[in-house]
C-alpha cells in the first residue's frame, strides 16, 4: 500500500511539472504558425539604390585640368623690372644746349665751353696726333660737322673725355687715343651710369 502511495505521488508531481514547463519543442511548434502569418502579411519588397536614371547628366568639361595648378603672373610687377637705354639728344638739341653755355660763360666772365663737348664719343675720328713743349696732342674730326680739333688729355665730349694719348715717336700713324664713354640706363624710374674704355687708333671711327 506504501509502494503505491509514492508511485501514484511520483506521477501527480511529473505531471504538474510537465503541466507548468511546456517542451522546447511544443513552443517551437507554436512559433512557426505565427512566423508564417507575419510572412504572409509583410511581402518582400525590393529596394532601389542610387539615383534615379533620368536624374543622371552628361559630363561636361569645365574647360581646364582640376588637377593642374592655376599659376597667376604678375604683370605689374614684370613690368616694373625692365631696364631701358637711355639715348643721347640730337645734334642740334646738343648745338643749342652749347650755344646757352656759351651765352653763360659770356655773361658771367668765365672760360668758355669745349667745342668738343657736342659731340658723343662715337662721333669722332682720330685723323693724326702731334708734340710740342705741353706733350702729346691729338687730331679730332667731329661726324657730321667735319669739324677739326686739336685736343689733348682730359679733353671732354658729350659722353666722356679722353683718358690718354698713347703715341710712337718712330711710327706716329700708330698712335692710339683710350676714351672714356659713359651711357644710361633706366630701371624703375632711376638712371644708372655705365663707363666703358674706347680706343681709337688714326683712321678708325
Amino acid at each position: 500500500m506504501a509502494v503505491f502511495a509514492l508511485v501514484f505521488l511520483a506521477g501527480s508531481f511529473s505531471d504538474l511539472f510537465a503541466g507548468q514547463n511546456p517542451s522546447p519543442s511544443g513552443q517551437a511548434k507554436s512559433a512557426e504558425p505565427g512566423t508564417q502569418a507575419n510572412a504572409g502579411a509583410q511581402p518582400n519588397v525590393r529596394k532601389e539604390l542610387g539615383p534615379a536614371a533620368d536624374s543622371i547628366q552628361p559630363y561636361k568639361s569645365a574647360g581646364r585640368d582640376p588637377f593642374r595648378k592655376l599659376v597667376v603672373i604678375n604683370k605689374a610687377a614684370s613690368v616694373g623690372h625692365v631696364t631701358r637705354q637711355i639715348g643721347f639728344p640730337t645734334l642740334d638739341v646738343r648745338r643749342t644746349q652749347f650755344k646757352q653755355k656759351l651765352a653763360q660763360a659770356h655773361s658771367a666772365g668765365a672760360a668758355e665751353p669745349d667745342p668738343l663737348s657736342q659731340y658723343l664719343v662715337s662721333e669722332v675720328t682720330v685723323i693724326g696726333t702731334f708734340s710740342d713743349d705741353q706733350g702729346a696732342g691729338v687730331f679730332l674730326r667731329a661726324q657730321p660737322s667735319g669739324t677739326t680739333f686739336f685736343v689733348r688729355k682730359g679733353a671732354r665730349c658729350y659722353n666722356g673725355e679722353v683718358l690718354r694719348i698713347e703715341t710712337d715717336p718712330s711710327d706716329l700713324s700708330s698712335a692710339r687715343v683710350v676714351f672714356k664713354e659713359t651711357s644710361y640706363t633706366e630701371q624703375d624710374g632711376k638712371q644708372t651710369p655705365t663707363d666703358r674704355v674706347v680706343t681709337k687708333s688714326v683712321g678708325s671711327h
